[in-house]
């Protein structure tokens, strides 16, 4: 794939990209890339007072972490499937809440499409 000229090399394919909305004091916010796990799903949520979290999930391992600036960025709460509870108690708010279990619906879906590359369990169909 062609660099556009006045892109930087790094950003050739990026579809999403956040600013830290919050004080340094909450530490360096997380630098997520997908290329290296194509089976990481990653979400990402600002609330109406600028408050961001972050959820990734290993779709091979079926373990994740739920992170916010609030929260402090490198006090990730890790989560296996049965236990997203313990990692969402911090992240409190209605909207908040919605948008973790809309992110854990997103993931459990490939598991039941197993024939879905990404989800780390299957492959595509192979021609035949």
């Amino acid at each position: 794939m062609a660099t556009p000229e006045g892109q930087d090399p790094g950003d050739v394919g990026l579809v999403f990209a956040a600013h830290n909305n919050h004080d340094e004091r909450c530490g360096p916010p997380p630098r997520l890339r997908n290329t290296d796990n194509p089976g990481l799903y990653c979400g990402y949520f600002e609330n109406r007072y600028g408050e961001q979290f972050v959820f990734t999930f290993d779709r091979a391992t079926l373990t994740g972490t739920v992170s916010g600036g609030d929260l402090g960025w490198g006090d990730s709460k890790s989560f296996t499937m049965g236990l997203l509870d313990e990692a969402a108690a911090p992240v409190t708010g209605t909207d908040e809440d919605t948008w973790l279990w809309a992110c854990l619906k997103t993931c459990t879906l490939f598991e039941e499409r197993p024939e879905d590359h990404r989800s780390g369990q299957g492959g595509p169909p192979t021609p035949s």
